[in-house]
């Protein structure tokens, strides 16, 4: 293997990893921003006098976590590719390979810490809910009642899977046939209508 080689194949590498990195940080903070918005979504069903409260803070902080250090990594992995092809760094980024392989080795233990707990929670987890009258809390027979009914549940793992499920059986039309019928009709009426 010659010389130019090694910074080449350890530049694709870490070009890679970055990508991966960018996209695992992006897909967390989507992923936050969601669940923000279905919490706020969710507790605007609740009628004026009652109050819902959701609590999701166990999946939440630890979802917080593993994008930070996704985002951490490939924040590292931005210095660590451009460090080798600056003039005035390149001596120092050959002299601390080391250095650069146990920081990326912490910020990779960090993650894997982070990613434990999430999948933990994201499995087995499910968000707290209550509801409140003024301060009397409604019972929790009454709490799954209306979410039974809303289409949501509490259940993590269960949650984004049911909602998707309903959004693809909405999507599709029920059988090939009624959809050509359709196609036919709607081409029928727009030949109907251009010939007027």
């Amino acid at each position: 293997m010659s010389s130019t080689s090694v910074p080449l194949s350890r530049t694709l590498l870490l070009t890679v990893t970055w990508c991966i990195a960018v996209v695992a940080s992006s897909v967390g903070l989507n992923a936050l921003i969601k669940s923000n918005q279905d919490k706020s979504r969710l507790k605007k069903l609740a009628p004026p006098p009652s109050v819902v409260e959701i609590n999701t803070d166990s999946i939440y902080n630890a979802g917080i976590v593993a994008t930070t250090a996704s985002l951490l990594i490939a924040v590292i992995l931005s210095k660590l590719i451009i460090a080798p092809y600056l003039p005035f760094t390149k001596s120092f980024a050959a002299r601390t390979l080391r250095a650069q392989s146990i920081i990326l080795g912490l910020a990779s233990l960090f993650l894997l810490g982070s990613l434990i707990p999430f999948v933990v929670f994201f499995a087995t987890g499910e968000a707290d809910v209550k509801a409140f009258i003024g301060s009397v809390q409604l019972p929790d027979s009454a709490v799954k009642a209306v979410e039974a009914n809303s289409g949501s549940t509490r259940v993590y793992k269960i949650s984004d899977i049911k909602q998707n499920a309903v959004a693809v059986t909405e999507q599709e039309p029920s059988s090939p046939s009624k959809a050509s019928m359709n196609e036919k009709e709607t081409i029928s009426e727009n030949e109907k209508s251009s010939a007027v």
